[in-house]
């Protein structure tokens, strides 16, 4: 069972991060202008291999989600989304989780490591919050929160404790409850 607490974070996840229309219901549209920002945000030209393979791999994202929603046999809304997590998170489900954060760490990893140094640093995290339409005034704090050693990038074994955090935590003081930017000023 969630906590309040998840519902919350998980609500913030569906509602800023993913819900690009901001019409209550998850489709690929929302994944494509995902995609489409990217692209714009690194200067790709449309009909180039680049912008294709950015949009395909947006669009595959969107496909994980939608195999789960087609199978409960309703719409991806903002309650079924949260079913989804309590799904995945639940006792007996460590692999179908562990799955998913692995392929989120990697597409954010894919996504925004720019230069291809294995780390995120604070502008390629910051080009993540523009990327999500996620007010960007709060990406230098969560930046802060996430990058544990204080080495100012954020290493794929910062980013799955964030995530892990974030999805699995009721500990409102845990850093990575900052993962998506400010969501409750709890600390």
């Amino acid at each position: 069972m969630l906590s309040d607490l998840q519902k919350e974070k998980i609500s913030h996840y569906f509602r800023v991060v993913l819900d690009q229309d901001r019409n209550g219901v998850l489709e690929e549209v929302d994944f494509r202008e995902i995609g489409e920002s990217l692209c714009l945000l690194w200067m790709l030209k449309p009909d180039t291999p680049e912008y294709k393979t950015i949009l395909d791999r947006s669009v595959k994202s969107w496909g994980m989600f939608q195999k789960y929603f087609q199978r409960q046999g309703g719409e991806a809304n903002e309650e079924h989304f949260l079913e989804f997590f309590e799904d995945i998170l639940k006792e007996g489900n460590e692999p179908l989780y562990k799955s998913w954060v692995v392929h989120m760490i990697s597409s954010i990893f894919d996504s925004f490591d720019v230069n291809n140094d294995g780390v995120i640093s604070v502008d390629e995290y910051s080009d993540m919050f523009m990327c999500y339409h996620i007010p960007i005034k709060h990406s230098a704090k969560a930046f802060i929160k996430l990058d544990r050693d204080g080495d100012d990038f954020i290493t794929k074994k910062e980013l799955m404790r964030a995530v892990d955090e974030f999805f699995r935590s009721s500990d409102e003081r845990v850093p990575g409850n900052w993962l998506f930017g400010f969501w409750a000023d709890k600390d």
